[in-house]
């Protein structure tokens, strides 16, 4: 199977109130040689403010991120969804990806009225490279260099751990450099771990990983915490029943008759100690599991023997009450998550209605006038809210006047900080970041920066005209 390896950067660390403003992709063959490739900019959008300490790191200028020749946000989302829909089926590949680049994707297709799932559908599967280099640290850490960062830690940052094992990183950041660099890592592992990698090769689909976990009694989670591996002797003990995605395993190090003979308020506590009796993985996301064997005495629980381990793994899976009650304590422990009022943080509320999904390939085919007109039609209050927006975004000519200033209105009240706490980046807030920065910044860095801080100046007084409000002095 083909292989896309990709990567964004984007205007700042917040998945859901940054945008993307760039993306690269890399396909290869089952091989890891590079087939095909795609890059793209987008200009940025009207309501988010660029953090500048994520510019410098970047190295956007100040012309890309206005720059009315490049495409919109919308634009290229599209134009990404295109080329990754034509390379597919593959394992689409990142670093760090499923924690942040795959989130921020998602959130893309999201606000573009595109499938958001498009990695792990239509027979793709998804592949994490952070955690394998963290796993070959733990069971083959002579087949790589591991460069140590400030505080004496293994650092598995892609800019210094791609360098270390003789990639020319000299442009890190960049999107395209970075899928390159992940590409190389890639085939390090492949060449030199080929039991971490086959491992993530045999479980990268939930189907795989489900019947993985269903034929093994007991087996090794490589758990990560903290950017470090965890690896344990688990067994499986059923699926979340509020998320078909989601398994629960026990540690055999605990005993499963002191479980079975616990109150409910007992079991209630002891699940919360550390470490964590019953840990929860994706089986979505690529688990990486390991047979007993060849983790050996590096996975907790292997000290307790292989025939304890198989007598505890074998109880359990024996006791369907145990089981059961242990899920039970676990899903009802969790606190519930109240719906965000802000739209973007409601793209995992449901999927569309039929009627809904028509009106949405409806408004990728139209032109801007008539999406306006379908914009109106949508039942889901989300494609609403979305649609338009779209339309104010790309096409603000096609509004009458009274929605157009309305738009206006709410996006410069959303940038503007006004004294009240935000989840996004506003106008004062990325000025008061960006001269904090500018006063520790080396001679070099600092003209881009202060290019920044031009800008965001003038916007906040474009914003403040436009609210009515006094300009700063």
């Amino acid at each position: 199977m083909a292989f896309i390896f990709y990567d964004v950067e984007t205007t700042g660390a917040d998945r859901s109130f940054d945008q993307i403003l760039q993306f690269a992709a890399v396909l290869t063959d089952d091989d890891l040689n590079v087939v095909d490739a795609f890059e793209i900019r987008s200009r940025l959008l009207p309501h988010i403010v660029p953090s500048p300490g994520a510019m410098l790191v970047t190295g956007v200028r100040v012309e890309q991120l206005f720059d009315p020749a490049l495409p919109s946000h919308f634009e290229m989302c599209r134009r990404i969804h295109e080329v990754m829909s034509s390379w597919s089926p593959a394992t689409v590949v990142g670093y760090n990806s499923l924690a942040f680049d795959e989130e921020m994707l998602r959130r893309a297709f999201y606000s573009s009225l595109l499938p958001i799932y498009l990695t792990n559908t239509g027979g793709n599967s998804r592949l994490d490279i952070l955690p394998l280099m963290i796993a070959t640290h733990a069971f083959a850490p002579d087949c790589l260099q591991w460069p140590v960062n400030e505080k004496g830690r293994v650092s598995f940052k892609l800019d210094r751990l791609a360098p270390a094992n003789g990639f020319d990183h000299r442009d890190a950041h960049d999107a395209l450099a970075d899928v390159h660099a992940t590409i190389q890592l890639a085939r390090l592992v492949r060449a030199h771990a080929p039991v971490v990698w086959q491992a993530a090769m045999a479980y990268r689909t939930k189907a795989l990983a489900t019947e993985y976990v269903e034929d093994q009694s007991a087996f090794v989670a490589t758990l990560l915490r903290f950017g470090r591996c965890a690896p344990s002797v688990v067994t499986a003990l059923g699926i979340n029943p509020r998320n078909s995605s989601e398994l629960f395993t026990l540690d055999l190090r605990q005993d499963p008759a002191l479980l079975a003979a616990m109150t409910t308020e007992e079991l209630s506590a002891h699940i919360k100690t550390k470490p964590r009796p019953v840990s929860s993985l994706k089986l979505n996301a690529c688990p990486l599991f390991l047979p007993i064997e060849v983790a050996g005495p590096k996975a907790a629980g292997y000290e307790i023997g292989l025939d304890e381990i198989a007598r505890r793994a074998e109880q359990v899976r024996g006791d369907e009450a145990l089981r059961k009650r242990l899920i039970e304590t676990v899903v009802s422990s969790r606190a519930p998550f109240p719906e965000s009022p802000h739209l973007e943080e409601q793209i995992y509320g449901g999927f569309y209605s039929p009627g809904d999904q028509y009106l949405v390939d409806e408004f990728h085919r139209a032109e801007w006038p008539e999406r306006l007109s379908i914009s109106g039609q949508f039942d889901d209050r989300r494609l609403r809210g979305l649609s338009r927006r779209l339309i104010y975004f790309d096409a603000p000519y096609v509004m009458p006047d009274t929605m157009r200033n309305q738009y206006a209105r709410a996006v410069a009240e959303r940038i503007h900080a006004r004294g009240e706490a935000t989840r996004w980046v506003t106008l004062d807030q990325a000025i008061e970041d960006g001269e904090a920065l500018l006063a520790d910044l080396e001679p070099p860095h600092r003209p881009r920066l202060g290019e920044h801080l031009t800008r965001l100046k003038a916007w906040r007084e474009e914003t403040r005209q436009l609210l009515g409000l006094p300009g700063v002095g």
